[in-house]
């Protein structure tokens, strides 16, 4: 797996398709700039999110606007790119299949939600597709009929409620970084209003019994900057949610653990855009699981969200220090280990949010 080939890699790769609109057909050249103007260098510009609509309608209507023919994708984006013919094709030149590529790419992306400055946008190709459209396009549609199966593929890999599930899930991860916000400023704060409580909820989750006072300080610190950024980060920018989707073509053990994980990301903004890989045991309330549901899909966008914005590890001590493990920290998992753990950042962020029952939070807690 060449995993510097990211989402990233995709979206600029697209973007460089857009850049000259004459290489499409004429009645696809307005749409084409707005469609470059919407990909800017720092991600989708969500105040032009509309021609996205615009886009897929056209895309049913094909070259004749306004006929409403309802024409198959495979047809309207061969037509754009000045490739469709009815007769059968041995294989649609290189440059021609790039192209319609990038369209095959935009015609599945999403803006799920939007709140002032906030955006979260979904990218969800069809299941057709084991790699990024470029590649499997370019690499394994040889023929004409190879490519125009993909390019009319719809089955795609969310369904309408797993979006819907998604977007949710960003707006409740946003609003138990506020509720951890409000208990790390507690947490560090010279007035003793609520600052018992807090520092309980800390404690539990970060201080080993030999934690000392300016450890402490330390931690509650760290964690205040983080939470900080985090919202900061999801309250200013555009958060994309997809698949890594060479992973569907998954051939090693490797590649098989990440595709059966939850979801992870590239830490510390290492890709450039905010993107989180969701992948298929997101959806699955696993027996092991501490959490199920809409709080479980919120706890692991806030577990990576830890790695995205603040750099936070998955701990192994022991094993991989996830909530079904045991996070409880003690000697053997100290808090030093504990504040860099994104699982007990995900979990302290639940418990500050008041979403854990005492079951699930003793679960956690356990010492192993």
């Amino acid at each position: 797996m060449d995993w510097t080939i990211k989402f990233k890699w995709q979206y600029d790769y697209a973007r460089t398709q857009f850049k000259d609109p004459k290489l499409f057909d004429a009645s696809w050249q307005d749409t084409v700039k707005a469609l470059y103007k919407l990909m800017s260098t720092k991600g989708f510009d969500a105040g032009r999110a509309d021609i996205l609509t615009q886009f897929r309608r056209q895309l049913d209507e094909g070259t004749t606007p306004g006929m409403h023919l309802h024409l198959s994708a495979d047809k309207s984006i061969l037509q754009a790119v000045n490739a469709w013919t009815d007769k059968p094709i041995a294989a649609v030149a290189v440059d021609q299949k790039m192209r319609a590529s990038a369209l095959k790419f935009l015609m599945h992306i999403y803006l799920l939600h939007t709140s002032g400055a906030r955006h979260v946008w979904i990218h969800s190709l069809p299941k057709a597709f084991l790699h990024w459209p470029s590649v499997h396009l370019n690499s394994w549609a040889s023929t004409g009929a190879e490519v125009k199966k993909l390019l009319k593929s719809k089955s795609e890999q969310f369904s309408e409620s797993r979006k819907k599930h998604l977007a949710e899930s960003a707006q409740y991860s946003l609003a138990w970084c506020h509720k951890a916000n409000m208990v790390l400023a507690a947490a560090g704060s010279k007035s003793d209003k609520g600052k018992a409580a807090a520092l309980t909820i800390v404690k539990r989750w970060f201080c080993d019994p030999g934690t000392t006072d300016a450890q402490l300080t330390k931690f509650i610190n760290k964690l205040a900057k983080g939470f900080k950024d985090i919202t900061g980060t999801l309250n200013k920018g555009s958060l994309i949610l997809t698949d890594w989707v060479p992973l569907r073509n998954a051939s090693t053990d490797e590649e098989a653990g990440f595709l059966n994980s939850e979801a992870f990301t590239f830490g510390s903004h290492g890709e450039g855009l905010d993107v989180v890989y969701i992948e298929r045991s997101f959806f699955v309330n696993h027996a092991g699981n501490v959490l199920r549901g809409r709080k479980n899909w919120t706890r692991v966008l806030v577990h990576e969200l830890t790695h995205l914005v603040c750099g936070t590890e998955d701990v192994k001590n022991g094993q991989t220090r996830y909530a079904w493990y045991g996070i409880g920290p003690h000697a053997g998992f100290p808090g030093s280990d504990a504040v860099k753990n994104a699982d007990s950042w995900a979990f302290f962020c639940a418990d500050c949010a008041g979403v854990l029952t005492d079951a699930e939070r003793k679960s956690a807690l356990k010492i192993i």
